[in-house]
């Protein structure tokens, strides 16, 4: 193997095994659009615009294959998945960041996420396994990233969000799901809030100073269960309807994939969008054309669950390296100096 492409190659070879997985159990793959007119509105997924001269008309490059594929499960198709190279605007470049990424993304019809949470850690081992054989080494269900083992042999770990709130950040997450709730916590804990105006601002600061670097990285990690305002397009938790059926999953301390059992409620996601447009005008932030037909669709779709997962990071994984440009051949620093 040329060693100066060794990533790169590790990526191809993760892309033909994900094809493997899911041809293998009769999934169809879907080739999804790259440009839309409209897309849904979410929490902190911003889309690049262009302009199609000849028409005059704006679109949008896709932040994920999500509203297609939906649109095409809510007609019949059954199990499906995609490749896709998506782009998400107002997002730095970083070791684990690139302007445009690799992002799988498959839906099971039939399942909640907790069955996708199953198809994960056996879809996360075979390609593991399976670039063991591609190396021509022992095949085992250990890897070793960055000078750590990690053993991906199921169960992993899992936790619910609000479990390691209490373990690691010492508060009750359930009663800090408000903007002066969570002010009055970061304060007392000593977070700079001066500037800070809305509820997820400070929610981040906590879970990535407190939580996330003391995630085990012996094992993956999933975390069940997030807010409400953070996962519009999540079932709601049967319990709790303040949290929501979604799930991350991490390896080696770096977030992978991000799962739910989808909302099926039109009437819900609509409410869920407005309220994301009033946030983005407060706070001045890009406003895009919303895709009523997605939501519409939504109304439409049987039981069903989908997770989204960035390849490149796999191939990180994979390779062992902690550097995102390492697995590509074109990163976008070099395109930019």
């Amino acid at each position: 193997m040329n060693k100066k492409f060794y990533g790169q190659f590790i990526k191809e070879k993760t892309v033909q095994l994900i094809r493997q997985f899911f041809l293998n159990q009769n999934f169809h793959e879907i080739e999804t659009p790259t440009l839309l007119p409209s897309l849904p509105l979410e929490p902190n997924l911003y889309p690049l615009k262009t302009t199609w001269t000849h028409k005059n008309k704006d679109f949008f490059f896709v932040t994920s294959p999500e509203s297609s594929l939906k649109k095409l499960i809510s007609q019949g198709i059954g199990n499906c998945f995609s490749i896709q190279k998506v782009i998400r605007d107002l997002e730095d470049i970083g070791p684990t960041h690139n302007l445009e990424f690799s992002m799988l993304e498959w839906y099971e019809i039939g399942k909640n996420y907790q069955d996708l949470a199953i198809t994960t850690q056996n879809l996360i081992l075979y390609l593991h396994r399976g670039v063991q054989k591609y190396l021509g080494i022992r095949v085992s269900n250990i890897l070793k990233y960055q000078d750590t083992l990690i053993d991906l042999s199921t169960p992993w770990y899992s936790y619910t969000l609000q479990q390691l709130f209490q373990k690691f950040a010492k508060m009750d997450l359930n009663k800090n799901l408000t903007f002066s709730s969570i002010k009055k916590t970061a304060d007392k804990k000593g977070y700079n809030t001066d500037c800070v105006t809305s509820w997820e601002p400070l929610y981040t600061q906590i879970f990535i100073n407190e939580i996330e670097s003391k995630l085990p990285t012996n094992k993956p990690v999933i975390i069940y269960d997030y807010p409400t305002q953070m996962s519009p397009l999540c079932k709601p938790c049967k319990n709790n309807p303040s949290f929501r059926q979604r799930f991350e999953f991490y390896i080696g301390g770096m977030e992978i994939g991000n799962a739910y059992t989808e909302n099926t409620n039109s009437k819900d996601l609509l409410i869920q969008t407005k309220k994301e447009i009033k946030f983005r005008q407060k706070e001045h932030l890009p406003v895009h054309p919303f895709d009523l037909d997605f939501i519409e669709s939504c109304g439409k779709l049987p039981k069903c669950a989908g997770i989204g997962l960035g390849i490149d990071r796999l191939a990180m994984i994979f390779s062992n390296t902690a550097n995102i440009q390492d697995v590509l051949y074109f990163p976008t620093h070099k395109l930019t100096k």
